[in-house]
């Protein structure tokens, strides 16, 4: 088929970086029944009839196009640099072509490399029926046109030079215009309707009108504003502002000014601060909210039917060293240290392990209710009195399928010229006693090897237990025995990258539900372009060369500004129901596919850069480095701040369910006494509650967490 006329984008947007879309490999799914919706003509075939054809051109063959129908994808493909027909088998007994979308979802354009991908689409043909992409009532968000450039509208014709979809028939529901300007032209904005949300917008310092066709029903309440591009440089006389005079919708004018407008980045008294501030001006990074007072959210509220305040105390100290772990009968184990002076006058330590029930109350059946302590009955397995107290920590403590508590304590010696640090597993029963069926007595005593105080522990779905450091992973039976199917001997080497200024770092071990491993590795110095590494292994410790690029997957810098520098880290990572990855960074969380490739249906490309610092709920909250980071069993995810809670959508948004921003902050007349910095060792219930470890004016403790 002869290639039709193309427009060309004179590409005056900057483009997604090309790391998190190469080595694509991406196979058509098999699409799911969903049926037509009532509004629009409705257009019946035969149950053998061919379903729904797309006829499609790239420019460079790396194209990437969803098909999308009632908001569900249905499949997506890869588009060849010559016309080709693709054929999706549906099993629909009609299709409503005003919910039928094309979306283009991997533009990237480098001049440098002579890359610039665009997509055209020819006919879609549904049935019998064909539908002519260039018709007047073909609704577009990512064609570029001279005369003004890449806005939303009909009739745009039928290419797509950025990140946008095609839409067949006239779509139902509410027309949404935004009014918007920048200050120096250059600024960036996304709106967000409902569960739709736009591709950055480049603004002009002309106001301009915005104009979007959704599918639904909009409510002002449910439509945000973002300035994402902040920029203040007084030395080059630089100052990004964003400017929205109002919103309509369905012709119904909402202003920003109005005092239901929450607006997050108006600069007042010296600072970037929050608030119905009934302006039109946005100076630093964050959002207009319309019709705020309407607006509901849900967030984590202590739950004070449970205990006191909703914190149950366990001790008066301030332990540095806490771990956390929810059994099956939604029980929280608890491990902590407490330091003190021995009668001797030497300051001594002591680990202690202890089972709450749901009420928060010491379980009885767990050793009487007292807590057991480990360091003296570890001592006396290893058999070496010369030990001190203060040489042990506690590092995991984790709870299998039979609610045995398993603990791991390191133990460091010194011989006055070099370190090293070994590892004592310890098992409880659930009633509290050593597992005599575990190792030695209930003990296990592991040595990776070299000198690195890094490790990490996890269990597999057969109650093995893997332990790692930077360089060795070690597997054990549930038993406390080697595993000799695992590596040589029960362990194996880290296979390690063949990549130039990387670093040996701590690993973090994940195990999938066959039993493979991943593996986060990796400290970068300033020089490397990268940012750390996924390893996968198969379950017997091979490397799964099927993963990322020959069983590695490079997590790549992620830089935020021009003047960021390679300071990026990433030392956690979850995995969610569908096997895909997730690490988070000191400010940007990326998510690998289950082969190890950079998975660009989350977030802007496969990432979502968190705020460093934000106002929200009336607190100013910073600092996404530390505490917990997990996933849900919904897909969200969950990622501390120091005194508040962000949450994220399974597609990698800020959940504006969750609060007008996504983020959560903990309103001291909420808590109480309860310290927000000390909120750590985040756990989920079955009902999708959180316990956390945190302090109060009283001491360390449980805090229960509900939903509301």
């Amino acid at each position: 088929m002869n290639r039709l006329p193309r427009r060309r984008s004179p590409k005056f947007t900057s483009k997604r970086s090309q790391s998190s879309t190469a080595n694509w490999l991406v196979d058509k799914l098999e699409p799911r029944l969903l049926l037509a919706g009532d509004a629009g003509q409705e257009i019946g075939f035969a149950w053998d009839a061919s379903g729904i054809e797309v006829q499609a051109i790239g420019d460079t063959g790396q194209e990437i196009l969803e098909v999308i129908y009632n908001e569900e994808r249905i499949s997506y493909f890869r588009v060849s640099d010559q016309w080709e027909t693709y054929q999706i088998n549906v099993d629909y007994t009609s299709i409503d072509p005003s919910l039928l979308r094309i979306h283009f979802v991997n533009d990237f354009y480098d001049p440098a490399q002579g890359i610039d991908r665009n997509v055209q689409l020819g006919s879609v043909t549904i049935g019998d029926q064909v539908l002519d992409s260039n018709a007047a009532d073909v609704f577009s968000t990512g064609t570029w046109l001279p005369e003004d450039g890449v806005v939303s509208g009909q009739g745009r014709g039928s290419v797509l030079n950025t990140n946008g979809y095609l839409q067949y028939g006239t779509p139902t529901g509410s027309a949404l215009i935004v009014y918007a300007r920048g200050d120096e032209g250059g600024e960036k904005m996304n709106v967000l309707a409902g569960s739709f949300r736009s591709d950055s917008i480049s603004l002009t310092t002309e106001m301009t009108a915005y104009k979007f066709y959704l599918n639904t029903d909009l409510k002002p309440n449910s439509v945000r504003v973002e300035f994402i591009n902040d920029l203040y440089r007084p030395d080059q006389g630089i100052d990004y502002n964003l400017v929205v005079d109002r919103i309509e919708i369905d012709g119904v004018v909402h202003q920003t000014e109005d005092p239901s407008t929450f607006a997050q980045g108006v600069y007042r008294n010296g600072s970037i601060t929050s608030g119905n501030w009934q302006t039109e001006r946005l100076e630093g990074r964050g959002h207009f909210q319309f019709s705020a007072n309407e607006y509901t959210s849900e967030r984590y509220t202590l739950d004070d039917s449970i205990a006191s305040s909703g914190v149950s105390i366990i001790t008066p100290e301030r332990p540095f060293e806490v771990a956390h772990a929810i059994t099956s009968q939604d029980e929280s184990a608890v491990g902590w240290n407490q330091y003190f002076w021995g009668e001797s006058g030497e300051y001594q330590k002591i680990i202690q392990v202890q089972l709450f029930d749901e009420n928060g109350s010491a379980l009885q059946s767990f050793n009487n209710g007292e807590p057991v302590e480990l360091i003296q009955a570890a001592k006396q397995f290893l058999n070496n009195d010369s030990l001190k107290s203060t040489q042990f920590s506690l590092q995991n403590l984790e709870v299998d399928s039979q609610d045995r508590l398993l603990a791991r304590l390191q133990v460091f010696n010194h011989d006055g010229y070099f370190r090293s640090y070994s590892n004592v597993l310890v098992r409880l029963t659930e009633n509290g006693q050593l597992d005599a069926s575990f190792g030695d007595g209930g003990f296990v005593q592991a040595s990776l090897g070299g000198i690195s105080s890094r490790a990490s522990m996890s269990m597999d779905s057969q109650g093995r237990i893997l332990l790692g450091n930077d360089v060795t992973i070690a597997r054990y039976n549930a038993d406390g025995t080697a595993d000799n199917n695992f590596g040589i001997n029960g362990a194996t080497n880290i296979p390690t990258p063949q990549e130039p200024y990387f670093y040996s770092a701590e690993s973090q071990i994940l195990t999938r539900p066959d039993n493979s491993i991943v593996v986060l590795w990796g400290f970068p110095s300033n020089e490397s372009t990268n940012a750390g590494w996924l390893i996968q292994l198969n379950e017997d410790g091979s490397t799964g060369t099927w993963f990322g690029d020959e069983g590695f997957a490079n997590i790549p810098h992620q830089q935020f500004s021009e003047y960021s520098s390679y300071g990026e880290r990433f030392e956690r990572v979850v995995l969610d129901d569908e096997g895909r990855i997730t690490v988070l960074g000191t400010q940007v969380l990326l998510r690998f596919t289950i082969d190890g490739q950079i998975d660009s249906s989350f977030g802007d490309g496969g990432r979502l850069i968190l705020p460093s610092s934000i106002v929200t709920d009336g607190a100013l909250l910073f600092d996404n480095t530390a505490g917990t980071f997990d996933v849900d069993n919904q897909g969200r995810y969950i990622v501390s701040y120091l005194n508040g809670v962000a949450r994220i959508t399974p597609d990698g948004q800020l959940d504006t369910s969750f609060s007008t921003d996504g983020i959560s902050g903990h309103n001291p007349d909420e808590i109480g006494s309860l310290q927000p910095y000390s909120l750590k060792e985040w756990d989920f219930d079955s009902n999708g509650d959180v316990r956390t470890l945190a302090q109060n004016d009283d001491g360390f403790g449980i805090a229960y967490w509900q939903l509301v």
